[in-house]
Parts: C-alpha cells; structure tokens; sequence
C-alpha cells in the first residue's frame, strides 16, 4: 500500500509539472486567426485558418511540447535564430486546448485573452452549416483578426482569467516555464563591482506580481516606453535562494538558463565580502 500510495503521490506531481509548458507558452506563444488565399477557389476566395505558433533556440524542448501539447501533430521549421513549433489548423488546435485545459494559465491576462479569442474563432468555424461564409460570419472572424492586431499593440488584454486556486507546485512549474521564456539570470556592473541579478520581464503584469508573490521578495518597475513590468532580485541571498527553487524544486529545462543559473551559484557560493564580484 504504502508503495502504491508514493507511485500515486509521483503521478501526480508529474501531471503538476505540465504547467511548465503553459507558462513557457505564455511567454512564447502566439495565436492568430490566419486568412488564406484558397487556391481551389476560381474567383479568389479565401479560407481562415486557427494558428499557434510557440518559438524557442532549443529545439528540443520545442519537440517535446510538441508531443505534450499538441500530440505531436505540430511542425517544427527553422527561423532566424530558433525554431517555430506551428500548430495550425482546427483540429490540431483543439488538440492544443484540450492541454490547456486540463492545464490552463495560472496568471496571464494578455496570454488568455489570445486562447479565448482563437477559442471564438474556431467556434465559428465549426458551427458553420453551409458551403459559403454568411456576411455575419466573416464580419466576426474579420472582428478577431482586428482585436488579435489591438492586442498585440496595446497589450491590453480582453478577457480576465477566472479566479483559481492552485496547488503551490502547480504555481511553481508554471513560473519555471515562465522563467524559461522570459527571465534572466547573471552579474551585472553596479558603479565598480558586479551585482547579481534574477529578472523577468513581460508585458502581463499579474505573471509578474505572482512571481513576487510567490517568491516573497524582489522589487516590480514599469518599463512604459517598452510596455513592460520588471520583476528583479538583487540581493546574494534572495538570489541563490530563488536560483535553487528553480534548479531543485521546479526545474528549468532550457540548458542555457540552467547553466547560467549554476555559474551564478557558483560564483555566489565561493564570493567572500572582500572580494569583487
């Protein structure tokens, strides 16, 4: 009993640390509602067509959210720098949904509001009865293209995730995700010595707040020229102790933030207070 009761204890942990691959989507995906010359048409006709496109260096980690997400259905094609992890069309897309929610964003306005509306979208596309498009239904697929275009513009974002609560596992793989997408770790120069830092910067203020929440310290400034909030630790203490939550208890799986993480808590470890940075 008590073996099966530990097999269970780590199925579930398992299945918690999914929301990895939601919080690193909520830094690296996009969605849109593509519009599409149909080639079949012979008076220029068009087709609309639901994309997810989730970017990354590492292609690994691209393949295996692949094979999580969306079932391996998704193509993997090389960009300038990266790669792009396509899941386009209906059905591959709502293999995507099906993921998201059995596993759905913990924080992230600006993230939501992109699934729901490529969530509308598909409706409308699979409620359709009849061969052509009504002027009704283009006006409102046209309708989700526009604020797709707004949102990415504006950063502000539609639709408000419902409140939740969630396991502190589950909060702490996300932010792991989160972490991997968009954070940063390392020595930066402060007047003639060097400073450690632990940083993540984004668009969604409420990732941000919960990553202090969460973590519980660090300092959140507004970067209004680049619509951004930054969340950053700069104490030694607060930063290997934060470091160690993302390299123990809710690892990070890209190499090279792993390994920037490690050289910091190498140097922090072996730094003396007379001694430089």
């Amino acid at each position: 009993m008590p073996t099966e009761n530990a097999s269970s204890a780590d199925n579930q942990q398992e299945a918690l640390s999914n929301f990895y691959y939601t919080g690193f989507c909520v830094g690296e995906m996009s969605c849109s509602l593509l519009k599409l010359s149909n080639k079949k048409s012979k008076n220029g006709g068009v087709y609309y067509m639901p994309d997810i496109t989730i970017s990354n260096q590492y292609k690994p980690l691209l393949e295996e959210m692949n094979k999580i997400i969306a079932d391996n259905e998704g193509v993997i094609s090389s960009i300038k720098g990266g790669y792009n992890l396509y899941i386009r069309g209906k059905r591959k897309v709502k293999h995507a949904f099906e993921f998201f929610q059995k596993f759905p964003p913990i924080a992230g306005d600006l993230f939501f509001s992109r699934l729901r509306l490529l969530s509308n979208a598909l409706t409308i596309l699979e409620n359709r009865k009849t061969y052509r498009r009504t002027k009704r239904e283009e006006f409102l697929l046209e309708e989700i293209r526009s604020k797709f275009k707004n949102l990415k513009t504006s950063a502000i974002p539609f639709y408000s995730i419902p409140k939740t609560n969630f396991t502190k596992s589950a909060i702490g793989y996300f932010l792991a995700g989160v972490l991997d997408a968009e954070g940063s770790v390392g020595i930066k120069k402060n007047g003639s010595k060097g400073q450690p830092f632990f940083a993540v910067a984004m668009k969604d203020k409420k990732v941000i707040e919960l990553f202090k929440s969460f973590i519980g310290f660090g300092h959140i400034h507004d970067r209004p020229k680049e619509k951004m909030i930054h969340y950053e630790i700069g104490s030694k203490v607060e930063v290997l102790k934060t470091i160690n939550m993302f390299l123990v208890d809710y690892p990070s799986k890209l190499p090279k933030m792993i390994i920037r993480m490690k050289n910091l808590k190498r140097v922090l470890n072996d730094y003396t207070p007379s001694s430089n940075l």
